[in-house]
């Protein structure tokens, strides 16, 4: 990691915490905020691959929205999903077998979505229960909205690697 990259991360890094600071002092957009400020994880990605720079700043801006963020469920959610997955997204996209890409994207996120529903039902909102047919229509719903994310996520990359100016 040069100066360069160094500086360019801390920036992103100040960025993601920003964004996800009014996105909890705003609790109307703290579900945009938390995804905008998860593309800053891509950003490292986007040229030169630099994994290593993506998550450092991923583990800085974990650490400092645990510190510094109102809502903790935000910053939860960054490190659970927002902040983690364009890096999660990369790997599985440079070595797994295309055919069977989304195979593990989905097994991520349902991974992701059983630690979630446990942390809201024992930690967050325990007197929270859905049970039966409506867990069921929940659960499918968020694996759509997932697929739907993870395609507007890779058109964006894609205008990100043709839009930025060359390092």
């Amino acid at each position: 990691m040069n100066t360069k990259d160094i500086a360019r991360g801390g920036l992103l890094a100040a960025a993601a915490v920003a964004l996800l600071y009014m996105g909890a002092a705003a609790s109307y957009i703290s579900v945009a905020a938390c995804l905008v400020a998860g593309v800053t994880s891509a950003v490292p990605l986007l040229r030169h691959a630099r994994l290593k720079t993506a998550v450092t700043l991923y583990l800085a801006v974990s650490i400092l929205s645990a510190l510094l963020v109102p809502r903790k469920i935000v910053a939860v959610a960054y490190v659970l999903f927002c902040g983690l997955y364009p890096i999660v997204k990369f790997c599985v996209e440079c070595y797994a077998p295309r055919r069977r890409q989304m195979d593990f994207k989905l097994a991520y996120f349902n991974i992701v979505l059983v630690i979630a529903a446990a942390l809201a039902i024992f930690v967050f909102l325990p007197q929270f229960t859905l049970s039966g047919f409506r867990l069921v229509v929940v659960w499918v719903a968020a694996n759509i909205v997932f697929v739907i994310y993870d395609v507007a996520l890779s058109r964006l990359i894609a205008l990100l690697r043709r839009s930025l100016p060359p390092d």
